[in-house]
């Protein structure tokens, strides 16, 4: 079988010590040359280390593209015949702005790229465009970078993926810690079906430990190729599959089920939208108990079920339930079903209904009053309900795979989104977990799992409770919090929002 060779060089970077790391750098691409690899990624500020409290103290430190670093690696590239990604922090000659930068070297030693990391370091880097290039072409197929921080906002890799990339390189500096970053590569991979390799580092910074610090690769399905770490510098090899000479990537198939006509409200600008309950008008914020159940799907809508289910959350305790999709054999009965047991148990309930016609699924909502919204992917628009302190919006599972989704909910002040799914693998959890990035919380329930996520605070994993196997799960939100929303806006709307 044809094999494409990483290398990815895990770098203990010693913080502020330019030579010695340039050296180290030079030594270690050469082995990983010497041992087949095609594609060299390095860590991100693999020249300089990472912390840094202002211009001044990174000064002495910063090179141009023109630098001895980089010189010092298209040497490399040149004599050995591969493509060598280096993290480094550049100077711009002509404006002496600073950048937190990655050059991508051919393998006849040009520089076929620079790319600049758009979620940049405040404190002394200029972010980088969302327009600038950052893709190539290689033999095995096109190839794009992005720079650790980049890869947390989901619409950005989604941008390289429109862009038709089918692996996505990661110079890295990211500790391990509350949000493990494996998880969130992991889902970008999946969720945008290509490769990513992040070449994470070794060692201790000015103010952080990056001893459990984890390079990865993953496939285009989420499959675990690679993960791993190092206490001292290391170099990772991975063998990437070929078909026909080209990376299979599923970047078609993934992008296949988007519907931009859906996304258009996340171009919105915010900033002036300090207090959403009186810029949407919306209900009145206050804490509300959500209840996420798995329940066996031939069970959920025989005889009863459907009923006594529902009158268990009944009084004031649970706000909203959340519940599988299933098989109904008479519709019209299973909605009214629904909406009588809603209005008698004083309950908000979301539920799907599966067709026994032609497997398609309804998404079913009955509020407390007995009313009855559906949600259906052939008419293709948002369903906003405005409940008494939120307001939610109905979403299926595969339309959650799309982080521009999530994000034109939550710009128009979406409190929370409900998913009713039949099966929910472990990708599927994690995946819809991490759309809570985009500001809005999501209760999903399945046959098998249910899992009710709400957005991270700072740079922690989004909290999350989760049931499996006919359990439920609850949690009481505090919508007040879910409605303090800040949006990370500097994208190419124009690529996000284009019609396939």
């Amino acid at each position: 079988m044809e094999r494409l060779k990483l290398a990815l060089v895990h770098l203990d970077v010693v913080h502020g010590e330019a030579g010695r790391n340039r050296d180290e750098l030079v030594l270690f691409n050469e082995r990983a040359a010497e041992n087949g690899a095609r594609i060299i990624v390095n860590t991100e500020l693999a020249v300089s280390g990472y912390s840094f409290g202002s211009r001044d103290e990174i000064a002495c430190l910063v090179e141009s593209q023109e630098g001895p670093t980089v010189t010092a690696l298209r040497q490399v590239a040149s004599r050995y015949g591969c493509f060598i990604v280096l993290g480094y922090p550049e100077k711009d000659e002509r404006t002496d702005i600073y950048y937190n930068a990655a050059a991508v070297i051919g393998p006849d030693g040009a520089l076929l790229l620079n790319y600049r990391k758009v979620t940049a370091e405040v404190r002394w880097a200029c972010a980088g465009t969302s327009f600038q290039r950052n893709s190539f072409e290689t033999p095995w197929g096109r190839v794009g970078v992005l720079i650790c921080s980049d890869t947390y906002y989901g619409a950005i890799p989604r941008m390289s993926s429109l862009n038709g990339v089918d692996l996505l390189l990661v110079p890295a500096n990211w500790p391990g810690g509350s949000l493990d970053p494996r998880e969130l590569w992991q889902v970008r991979a999946k969720e945008n079906g290509f490769f990513l390799a992040a070449c994470n580092r070794s060692g201790k910074d000015k103010t952080m430990s990056c001893e459990d610090a984890y390079s990865c690769i993953y496939g285009p399905d989420g499959t675990k190729i690679l993960e791993s770490c190092s206490c001292t510098s290391d170099i990772f090899f991975a063998d990437l599959p070929l078909e026909g000479g080209k990376l299979p990537s599923c970047r078609e198939t993934q992008l296949r089920s988007r519907e931009p006509s859906l996304y258009t409200p996340m171009y919105l600008d915010m900033r002036y939208a300090a207090d959403l309950t009186s810029y949407y008008k919306l209900p009145e914020a206050a804490k509300m108990s959500v209840a996420s159940r798995s329940f066996p799907a031939e069970e959920l809508f025989t005889g009863d079920r459907l009923e006594e289910t529902v009158d268990a959350y009944s009084g004031e305790k649970t706000a909203l339930l959340v519940l599988p999709a299933g098989i109904a054999g008479d519709n019209e009965d299973v909605l009214n079903r629904l909406a009588l047991a809603a209005r008698k148990s004083q309950v908000n309930v979301c539920t799907g209904v599966v067709s026994e016609k032609d497997g398609s699924t309804v998404i079913a909502f009955a509020e407390k009053n007995g009313n009855l919204s559906l949600r259906s992917k052939k008419y293709g628009q948002h369903c906003f309900i405005d409940l008494d302190n939120a307001r939610i919006a109905l979403a299926f599972k595969d339309e959650l795979y799309h982080p521009e989704m999530v994000i034109a909910c939550a710009k128009q002040g979406c409190d929370l989104i409900v998913c009713s799914a039949s099966c929910l693998n472990d990708h599927d959890q994690r995946v819809l977990g991490a759309r809570s990035i985009e500001q809005t919380g999501l209760a999903v329930s399945g046959n098998n799992r249910a899992f009710i996520c709400q957005p991270p605070e700072g740079h922690y994993r989004w909290a999350e409770v989760s049931a499996k196997n006919g359990e439920g799960c609850s949690v009481t939100l505090d919508i007040e919090r879910l409605r303090q929303k800040t949006f990370y806006d500097r994208l190419d709307y124009g690529l996000l929002l284009r019609k396939q």
